[in-house]
């Protein structure tokens, strides 16, 4: 948990610090630009057809059995099913980027070129990406979460510095997203070369092996879906609103949208090791054990959600004013709606998904995915147009309401656990304290109007919550061990 916690954390830090240097040496238009390279890397991740899913389940198996040789062919088999979609990918972007530049979205004439450069360089990072993916799935299957995250930090935290010398040297956007490219295509050697070791047997295998492919078919099929709709609606908010409202009005949305979305990944993967854990406890037929981690899990995850969304609700304004301050007026409103969005989504889907997963539940979490993804395209087309930055905002708020649908039906059909029974014994006391929270968090917002300010009063809610979580017992015998451990590591 603490491992997948940084991993997620220290890049965020990174990036809260060098976001208003970024916008101010890029100017927004050139920002939303680049903020755009992830749209279109993103439209392409079905390519991967899910495999990452299949590497972390049947690695962890093969592992545990000892077989060596499907191992081998897993692995083998898998690299170069992603060296041949990293290819794909990369040589469909660059041939696209003079049209996505100059007929889709609507990018000023003196940045066309720039542009179209930009997204050539894009290509070139899918490939990374997807290099990136299999050595992360390699990671987790190994369950060496350290490994995992560390690459990650490390990657995104000297990819973000050097894209910013890269600005400030005078090579603008271009520069930037080159210097990004570059680190994150070292991030899959990377992986495979801190893991090698954990794999002193490995041998690579040229050839798709038959078995292997038949073995990871159910998954490939779903996750090649699921990945489709995700790619395909997963940012569609920031890419309408480089069509309709502009290319600037993306890279504004993206500020917001980049604090909500960091902490929301990092409490769903903080918590991932759920997956593995479901899918051995119901190999083992501890489905009472399995009900009984899934509630404290997500009792755990509710009072995190309300520590970090419900005080960044009510500062939020204070944040985005010292943050980023000549854009500050423009996201305040998107900012509220995507922090309530990120709260309820969080606890309606985060653990529930690696659950689904874990159990092998691949059609059903790809039904999910796919009315979800109906949902929240209908809103974006529906809202964004006419209310810009807002309509984007409400369009993921109201979305949630199949979040909350799915959680239901989780409970209901598939751990067998009554509705009612649940929220009282995850939820309620998460909420009480919560609600003490927000009340301490509106009480001190007057003192919040300066850094100094802000971070002693993020401190005093911190502080508060941990004491207030212990007293009324959201956090038990587990969470104070670990407590006192990591106090014992910073003392030593």
């Amino acid at each position: 948990m603490l491992s997948s916690a940084m991993g997620y954390l220290v890049p965020m830090v990174v990036n809260l610090v060098t976001t208003p240097l970024l916008l101010h040496m890029l100017g927004e238009t050139a920002y939303g630009l680049q903020s755009l390279v992830a749209v279109i890397i993103g439209y392409l991740t079905f390519m991967d057809m899910g495999l990452d899913l299949p590497i972390t389940k049947y690695l962890a198996e093969d592992r545990a059995r000892k077989d060596k040789k499907a191992e081998n062919h897993l692995l083998s088999t898998t690299l170069q099913l992603y060296i041949y979609i990293g290819l794909g990918g990369m040589i469909s972007i660059i041939l696209l980027s003079g049209w996505l530049a100059k007929s889709v979205f609507k990018i000023p004439v003196d940045l066309i070129d720039q542009a179209i450069t930009v997204f050539r360089i894009a290509g070139i990072g899918f490939l990374g990406s997807v290099g990136m993916s299999w050595g992360r799935a390699l990671a987790m299957g190994l369950q060496r979460f350290d490994i995992t995250y560390s690459v990650s930090i490390v990657i995104s935290t000297v990819g973000t510095i050097l894209g910013l010398l890269a600005v400030y040297a005078g090579y603008g956007v271009v520069g930037y997203v080159l210097t990004r490219t570059i680190i994150t295509t070292l991030g899959g050697p990377s992986y495979f070369l801190l893991s090698r070791r954990l794999l002193p047997e490995f041998n690579f295998v040229k050839g798709l092996h038959t078995a292997t492919l038949r073995r990871v078919r159910s998954y490939l099929g779903y996750g090649t879906f699921n990945r489709i709709i995700s790619s395909l609606v997963s940012k569609l908010d920031q890419t309408l609103l480089g069509i309709w409202v502009g290319v600037a009005a993306a890279g504004i949305y993206a500020v917001p949208f980049l604090v909500v979305n960091s902490f929301g990944y990092m409490l769903a993967y903080m918590l991932g090791f759920i997956f593995p854990m479901a899918s051995e406890l119901q190999s083992l037929s501890q489905m009472d054990r399995l009900r009984d981690i899934f509630i404290r899990a997500s009792q755990f995850n509710a009072a995190l959600a309300g520590v970090i969304f419900i005080p960044l609700l009510i500062l939020g304004d204070s944040f985005l004013k010292l943050w980023t301050p000549t854009i500050a007026n423009q996201t305040i409103g998107v900012l509220r709606l995507l922090c309530v969005a990120g709260f309820i989504s969080t606890l309606t889907a985060s653990i529930p998904n690696n659950i689904m997963v874990g159990l092998g539940k691949i059609r059903q979490f790809t039904v999910y995915g796919i009315v979800r993804a109906v949902f929240l395209a209908s809103f974006c087309f529906l809202f964004i147009r006419p209310l810009g930055l807002m309509g984007a905002g409400w369009a993921l708020l109201l979305t949630c309401s199949v979040d909350i649908v799915y959680l239901i039906v989780v409970l209901l059909r598939f751990l067998k656990i009554p509705v009612v029974y649940f929220l009282y014994k995850a939820y309620l006391k998460p909420f009480i304290l919560t609600f003490g929270i927000a009340l301490f968090a509106f009480l001190l917002s007057s003192f919040a109007v300066t850094w100094l300010g802000l971070i002693a009063v993020g401190t005093f809610i911190g502080l508060t919550f941990i004491f207030f979580g212990f007293i009324i017992g959201v956090f038990g015998e587990t969470e104070k061990r670990a407590f006192r451990e990591i106090l014992l590591i910073f003392k030593r």
